[in-house]
């Protein structure tokens, strides 16, 4: 039996002015855009936060929520929470009645997004302190400079707000002064040029926070209670920094603050540090809530990957913030409060960090998803109810795919067997944790491997299933879940002793020579170059395309272009390799050969094949055969893991 894990600290109540929480765990705002068109809450909004306030979270803050109908650029359409009007307090009553009911006290986060607004059309240009566009790829609209009048009404549209929202039955309200949004925007001299009293020194450049604290507090009396988060730390040439933020904390809880919120970043660096992938350390905001702590005497929330609950109580325990915000955590397990104080971590549904669906997904197509949780936005409908009859099944491949269609399967009721012919669970996604900074991917595979035995899954392992074990078992469903193979490309030369496979090099069944060609640059060929160049190989990687690692989320192919680059990997891009020879590679380059030379091993990361072979093996001996994952088309993990999500519910 594994021993259970009591944490003192996480789970010690604490009050925000009056709202008493009944643990340090916080929900912190993310974006969904799972409002109805109009800015409402939406049946489905409602279910992804009960699920949050059922899994024990102490308090909820929901998500940017509009403060003024201009606000969002044009964006209401795809879902933006609202707040600036009467007319949206009866839905968030409803809202707030719900988390009520779950068990969780719950706050809004009132906001505006300033010049950080995608380019996307709407009602006119985004509005701003200044006329200083940002810089980020995905908005570089410039702004209409905001009047005195314009500042003016909008800090009555955050006054009002915060009045709907304590008539909403919300438990608190927190303004939103962080991520380079509008408040952002006038505290900082990154995007606030000013030269009336709203710029200029950083007191009158905190003017326009100070003055929304002021009349919000105003509007609901001295007892409800107000937080205010921002970037201690913009980490932008020119931005806020954590010496001015120790200046103006004090400034923000006499004008009314009653928690501070401590994150760091703005939109330039969205996918780097506000959402930081896993090759960023954990805790990655714990120097600026510390030392913001010790600035003011009013509750400090730290959020920034603190989503392993030993290092959150840590955190707690030696006084460097009072409660922490736990927030990709929490999309990929809703559960994850209860189960930490059960002492059940073996049970938690770890985030990868991967940030390719919560984060880029949401940023690019509008559209919120979990890697590994697919229930996300979508928790009624894929709610698990019992099999009107038990089957038996018979799960072939234990990679993400196959172990989460036969983990969702055995919880319906049936009788589910997975066969893996490797040793150990987790297929291709076993070797994406291999390379550097991938490592956050082994708790998940832990968490999967785990399921399966708690639910009664027959796992065998070492063993590859056939068509004879198809009729030794006689199951009445199969699922084909064999996942993929490298592609071995139609080059002539590729039948040579030294080539080999990235696979081969990342499960180290074979050893380079010191000088190596990657043929690839897709993430698997950049990752299997970051993890040889760590071992001293020099490494070159030649891709067709004109960059490498475009198949990457932005967040984690930053960090990985940069340990590229550190360990000296060279690149050549706009290359076909036209054939493989005894010392490198031939390529094809603005219609002229030429030869990459004097190389010892050639790695092929070109691409993979599905591997499905028994799923016509067994045609006619099975009347239902589902085929799934890469066995069905090769994909990224999310596509495996929703696919068996999907066949396991199907069932």
């Amino acid at each position: 039996m594994e021993e259970q894990i009591r944490l003192e600290h996480l789970f010690r109540p604490i009050k925000i002015k009056t709202m008493e929480l009944k643990n340090r765990i916080v929900m912190p705002p993310m974006g969904t855009l799972m409002a109805s068109e109009d800015g409402s809450p939406s049946d489905r909004l409602i279910d992804y936060y009960e699920a949050r306030a059922r899994g024990g979270a102490g308090l909820i803050i929901v998500e940017d929520t509009v403060v003024h109908h201009l606000a969002a650029f044009g964006m209401g359409e795809i879902g933006l929470a609202s707040m600036y009007d009467d007319r949206f307090i009866p839905g968030w009553k409803r809202f707030t009645d719900r988390m009520h009911a779950a068990g969780a006290k719950v706050s809004v986060e009132l906001w505006h997004i300033g010049r950080q607004a995608p380019a996307m059309g709407g009602e006119g240009p985004p509005w701003g302190p200044s006329p200083l566009p940002c810089p980020c790829r995905y908005c570089q609209d410039m702004p209409r400079v905001m009047t005195i009048a314009d500042i003016e009404e909008m800090i009555e549209c955050f006054a009002q707000a915060t009045r709907r929202a304590r008539e909403a039955g919300f438990d608190a309200v927190e303004i939103c002064g962080a991520h380079g949004y509008l408040i952002a925007e006038f505290m900082s001299a990154y995007s606030n040029r000013r030269t009336d009293r709203y710029g200029g020194d950083l007191h009158s450049r905190m003017r326009f926070a100070l003055e929304i604290l002021q009349a919000s507090r105003s509007k609901v009396g001295a007892d409800f209670p107000i937080t205010f988060r921002f970037s201690a730390d913009e980490r932008v040439p020119g931005g806020l920094n954590l010496d001015e933020s120790l200046a103006v904390a004090p400034l923000l809880v006499a004008a009314g603050a009653d928690g501070l919120h401590i994150s760091t970043g703005v939109y330039i660096n969205a996918e780097t540090y506000i959402v930081a992938p896993m090759s960023v350390p954990k805790g990655l905001n714990i120097y600026a809530a510390e030392q913001i702590k010790k600035a003011v005497d009013v509750p400090i929330i730290a959020v920034g990957k603190l989503n392993d609950p030993l290092m959150a109580d840590q955190v707690i325990a030696q006084g460097k913030a009072d409660l922490v915000a736990i927030g990709r955590g929490l999309y990929a397990d809703p559960e994850l409060p209860n189960k930490v104080a059960a002492g059940h971590f073996e049970d938690i549904r770890w985030c990868t960090g991967c940030l390719q669906e919560c984060i880029h997904a949401l940023m690019t197509v509008y559209t919120t998803r979990c890697q590994v949780n697919p229930e996300v936005g979508r928790e009624r409908q894929m709610a698990i109810a019992p099999a009107a009859k038990s089957k038996r099944l018979l799960v072939v491949g234990g990679g993400p795919a196959g172990m989460e269609a036969a983990r969702v399967a055995a919880l319906k009721g049936h009788d589910v067997t997975l066969y893996e012919k490797e040793t150990e669970l987790g297929g291709q996604f076993r070797i994406a944790s291999i390379p550097p900074a991938k490592q956050e991917i082994i708790p998940f595979i832990k968490y999967q491997a785990r399921q399966l035995y708690k639910s009664g899954v027959k796992v065998v392992l070492g063993q590859e299933a056939n068509a004879s074990t198809v009729d030794e078992l006689k199951p009445e469903v199969v699922v084909v879940a064999t996942g993929s193979k490298h592609l071995i490309p139609d080059i002539p030369g590729t039948d040579g002793e030294n080539v080999v496979t990235a696979q081969d090099v990342l499960t180290f069944m074979v050893r380079t020579g010191p000088r190596v060609v990657m043929a690839g640059g897709g993430m698997v060929g950049c990752e299997t170059a970051d993890l040889l160049a760590s071992y001293g190989r020099d490494v070159t990687i030649v891709e067709m395309l004109p960059e490498i690692a475009s198949d990457v989320a932005p967040g984690p192919r930053f960090f990985l272009l940069q340990r590229l680059a550190e360990q000296k990997v060279k690149v050549v891009t706009s290359a076909t390799i036209q054939r493989i020879v005894s010392d490198g590679v031939v390529v094809s380059r603005d219609g002229r050969e030429e030869t990459i030379g004097g190389m010892d091993t050639i790695v092929l990361a070109m691409g993979a094949v599905s591997v499905n072979e028994l799923a016509k093996e067994i045609e006619g001996k099975v009347s239902e055969v589902h085929v799934i994952g890469d066995a069905q088309s090769p994909a990224k993990a999310t596509e495996a893991i929703a696919a068996g999500a999907q066949v396991g519910r199907s069932i």
